[in-house]
C-alpha cells in the first residue's frame, strides 16, 4: 500500500511536521509493508516556512520590526526553493509576537490598543530583502496575522508615499484613524516614485485560503477584529480604516478592493498588493500543494491522510486539509483523515471525499487529554485506522 501522510500543524499541540512523523510512526505498526511518503502542509498560515524546510527548501533568517511600533526587532525566517522565495507574515506580523509584557489582566489576550498599532512594516522588509536576493517569484503565506493595517505597513516599508491634504507623508496607520475620525481625506493621494521597481517584475503569489472581503460585516475589522484584541470601539474604528483606505486605494489605481474576495484576509494585508496589480490572490492549500510537490505524488498514492486540530465548519472554506481531501478523491485516492477534533457530519466527511474520519478527543476522552497528550496518541490512532483498512482490503 503507497500511503501519502500529508497532515497540517495540530495547533497547540504539533507542528506538520511532528503530525506527519507521528501518524507514519503509526502506518507502520499496522502496515510494515507500507510505502509510507511524509509531506507535512500548510494552507499559508503559520507553519507554511517549515513545511518548505521539510521538502528541502533553503532557510533564511532575518531581523525585521515586529508587528508593533515601539516593539523593536524580531528575529523572522523564510526559505527558497529552486527560483521561488517563501516568506510568511507570522514570521514578522503574527499574533503570537505581540509581546506578553504589554498584555493586561485578561488572560494573555492582545489589548485594543494593540489591536490598533499592529502593523506590516516587517513583511514589506523581508520582501525587499528576498528581492535584494534576486529572487522574482515570491509566495507570501498570510495566515496568523496580528494586523488590520490593510497591508499599509507593508506597501509604504516598499516605497508608497501616502500623502494628506497638508502634503505630510502618513507612515503610521493610526493616522488614517484621526483622519477618519475629522473627515479631512479630501486631497490625499498617493507618490508612486520610490515605490520599488522590481516590483513590477516579481510574480508576487498570495497563498490565502479566507474569502472575507476588506470590509463590511464579514469583513476583515467585524469578524476577525475581535481576535486580535479589538473591543466593540476598535472594531468600529478598523472598520472606518479600512473603508478610508479601500477608498483610497480604489481612487488613485482605479482597482476594485473593498468587495473583492479574500481582500480582508490578515487584516487587509493583501489589499495594497491587488490595487496596484503587483500580487494574485490564490488558494493557500493548492498553491503550496503544488510547489511541495503533493499535487504530483497524489498520481502514484492508494491512501492519503490528512489532518489538523479542528476539522470543522471552518475547514469546509478551503482549508488546506480539505482542500487536499478533494484533490486526493478526485485523482482516486482513499482519503482517511485524523484530527484532534471534529465537529463535520457523514455527510460533509463525503462531500470533500473524506472516507474514513478518526479524533485524538474519541480516544482520550476530553479536549484536555487529546491536546496534552497528542504525541502518545497520533500514532495509536493511526494504527487502528489502517490495521482497519488492512482488514477490509
Amino acid at each position: 500500500m503507497r500511503v501519502l501522510v500529508a497532515p497540517d500543524k495540530f495547533k497547540g499541540s504539533l507542528s506538520a511536521a511532528e503530525a506527519a512523523q507521528l501518524i507514519g510512526r503509526g502506518i507502520s505498526m499496522a502496515l510494515p509493508d507500507a510505502q509510507i511518503t511524509l509531506k507535512p502542509i500548510a494552507d499559508g498560515g503559520e507553519g507554511t516556512v517549515d513545511a518548505f524546510l521539510e521538502a528541502g527548501a533553503t532557510e533564511h533568517t532575518a531581523q525585521v520590526h515586529g508587528p508593533l511600533p515601539d516593539q523593536g526587532r524580531v528575529s523572522a525566517r523564510w526559505a527558497t526553493m529552486g527560483d521561488t522565495a517563501v516568506i510568511e507574515l507570522a514570521q514578522a506580523s503574527g499574533l503570537h509576537l505581540v509581546p506578553a509584557e504589554l498584555d493586561r489582566s485578561d488572560g494573555g489576550h492582545p489589548t485594543p490598543e494593540q489591536a490598533l498599532a499592529a502593523n506590516t512594516r516587517g513583511v514589506g522588509e523581508l520582501i525587499r530583502l528576498a528581492l535584494d536576493e534576486g529572487y522574482r517569484s515570491l509566495v507570501i503565506g498570510i495566515g496568523g496575522s496580528a494586523s488590520t493595517d490593510g497591508g499599509f505597513g507593508c506597501i509604504t516599508e516598499l516605497g508608497l508615499r501616502v500623502v494628506d491634504a497638508q502634503e505630510h507623508v502618513i507612515s503610521d496607520v493610526r493616522d488614517l484613524d484621526r483622519i477618519s475620525r475629522e473627515r479631512t481625506s479630501g486631497g490625499m493621494r498617493f507618490d508612486t516614485a520610490e515605490l520599488d521597481p522590481r516590483l513590477a517584475e516579481t510574480a508576487i503569489v498570495i497563498a490565502s485560503d479566507v474569502t472575507a472581503p476588506l470590509v463590511g460585516p464579514q469583513g476583515a475589522a467585524q469578524v476577525f477584529g475581535p481576535q486580535k484584541g479589538a473591543d466593540a470601539d476598535a472594531v468600529v474604528t478598523l472598520e472606518d480604516r479600512l473603508t478610508l483606505w479601500g477608498l483610497l486605494l480604489e481612487h488613485e489605481t482605479g482597482t476594485e478592493v473593498r468587495n473583492v474576495e479574500g481582500a480582508g484576509a490578515a487584516g487587509g494585508f493583501s489589499a495594497p498588493l491587488i490595487a496596484l496589480r503587483l500580487a494574485e490572490v490564490r488558494s493557500g492549500g493548492d498553491e503550496i500543494a503544488d510547489l511541495l510537490g503533493i499535487s504530483d505524488a497524489l498520481a502514484h498514492t492508494d491512501v492519503v491522510v490528512v489532518g489538523e486540530g479542528s476539522l470543522d465548519e471552518q475547514s469546509l472554506q478551503g482549508k488546506g486539509p480539505v482542500q487536499l481531501a478533494r484533490s486526493a478523491a478526485a485523482a482516486g485516492a482513499t482519503v482517511v483523515a485524523i484530527a484532534g477534533r471534529s465537529t463535520l457530519d457523514d455527510a460533509q466527511q463525503a462531500q470533500v471525499g473524506i472516507r474514513r474520519l478518526a479524533t485524538l478527543v474519541d480516544r482520550a476522552g476530553s479536549p484536555e487529554r487529546a491536546m496534552r497528550d497528542a504525541a502518545a496518541l497520533l500514532p495509536q490512532v493511526a494504527d487502528e485506522v489502517f490495521a482497519t483498512l488492512a482488514a477490509q482490503r
